[in-house]
């Protein structure tokens, strides 16, 4: 009877440490979002038509390849240019811009154009901390040039967000939501 007792009790306190070991932290119930689609509209200050690109991958990772266009813009001209994300696998499509909008404190815009490009990217509109969010922006171009330029979108998932003025984009605190190249023309 004793062996007995003896043995119960270290199995139980076995399983009770085991399951506190194994306990989860909490941490911030954030789902990934399904990004299928960036749209940029470029909207020329002094006015002129507004312009519009994109890169889409309508049915999702891991099935046909996207399409992707070449943003061609004006030599010495300024740009406000806002960004739309959509997910185009959900019925109805869904406007992930907004979802971005209502997490500020938690994701951020990274513009970064290709040296030679001639294109220069400000202006970022901020979240309530005055921390760079990206959503919208001023693109100010140069001479005629051929180039590239990178948007990031970096999630940064501590609770509360950890994000601060003087993050790069590669920071390990965050990770990537979405990256699109483009290439661009300025002509």
């Amino acid at each position: 009877m004793k062996t007995t007792l003896i043995k119960t009790t270290m199995v139980f306190l076995f399983a009770t440490t085991l399951l506190s070991a194994c306990k989860k932290d909490e941490v911030e119930g954030n789902d990934e979002e399904v990004i299928t689609t960036l749209q940029l509209s470029f909207v020329p200050v002094g006015g002129g038509a507004t312009l519009s690109y994109q890169y889409d991958d309508a049915d999702g990772p891991g099935g046909n390849a996207p399409t992707q266009d070449v943003i061609i813009l004006s030599p010495a001209k300024t740009y406000n240019v806002t960004l739309q994300l959509l997910n185009k696998t959900a019925n109805p499509v869904e406007n992930v811009t907004a979802e971005v909008e209502d997490e500020a404190e938690a994701h951020r815009f990274y513009y970064t154009p290709a040296a030679g490009s001639n294109i220069t990217v400000a202006g970022l509109n901020n979240d309530a901390n005055g921390i760079p969010l990206g959503i919208t922006s001023t693109w100010t171009t140069g001479a005629a040039a051929n180039g590239k330029v990178k948007i990031t979108l970096r999630h940064y998932p501590a609770v509360p967000p950890n994000k601060a003025a003087g993050d790069m984009v590669n920071d390990p605190k965050s990770g990537t939501d979405i990256e699109v190249e483009f290439v661009t023309k300025i002509q």
